[in-house]
């Protein structure tokens, strides 16, 4: 179990010996979560980090009618909730939910101070971490900047051309249902959207295969 630990983000670069030795210095947890669980409800006090060492978890937003958004999913092996750790208003903004059976190592913040003194690798992967997640909120608010479907799909598009290194024909990583719910939109219309897009001859689609076929269009629907 203690291999898996070292591939976590927090633990990079460390030997899992080493990752032993460290968590017996300090006082740490080590829970397991049955599907559909809420670890954390929004408003608490975010006091510990959390350590996903199996399984996956998502952060979920209710509005003000009630309805249940999913804001993001987090896979194993990961972090959740560190940036608030530290925070001076560090209370978790959205409920923590399990997908899957969950394994999270749980280390509390003062032992954590405690590991950033005596490690130097973990406070620079920590660090690291943070700042991983405020390019991700940054790239978020970008897109919610966005106001139509056309133009959030031109922007996931470009964003797959990036991971694929520039190339113009690439599978799509999401079904339509998971598009849908990370647009904030119904299937139906995202459906609509995606088949307007390829009548105007941006974008060709065959099953889970896209190809770019007029790249500066898509990069005006951005502006």
């Amino acid at each position: 179990m203690y291999s898996k630990f070292s591939e976590t983000p927090i633990f990079k670069g460390i030997n899992p010996g080493e990752v032993v030795h460290i968590l017996n210095l300090v006082h740490h947890q080590i829970k397991t979560y049955e599907p559909e669980t809420i670890i954390a409800y929004s408003g608490d006090e975010c006091i510990n980090l959390y350590i996903l060492i199996e399984g996956s978890v998502r952060g979920e937003a209710v509005d003000l009618k009630g309805k249940v958004i999913k804001i993001e999913d987090i896979n194993a092996p990961d972090t959740f909730a560190e940036a608030f750790l530290f925070a001076d208003e560090n209370n978790l903004l959205v409920n923590i939910v399990t997908n899957t059976k969950t394994k999270i190592l749980i280390i509390y913040k003062n032992d954590l101070l405690q590991l950033f003194k005596s490690n130097k690798k973990i406070l620079e992967n920590y660090l690291n971490i943070i700042s991983n997640r405020f390019v991700l909120v940054t790239k978020k608010l970008k897109f919610l900047s966005l106001k139509t479907i056309k133009g959030k799909l031109a922007n996931y598009i470009l964003g797959l051309e990036r991971k694929n290194e520039g190339k113009q024909h690439f599978l799509i990583d999401k079904t339509q249902e998971q598009l849908a719910e990370y647009f904030g939109v119904t299937r139906p219309s995202l459906a609509r959207a995606l088949g307007e897009m390829k009548d105007e001859g941006l974008i060709e689609i065959k099953r889970k295969e896209i190809k770019i076929l007029d790249r500066n269009s898509l990069v005006q629907m951005l502006k």
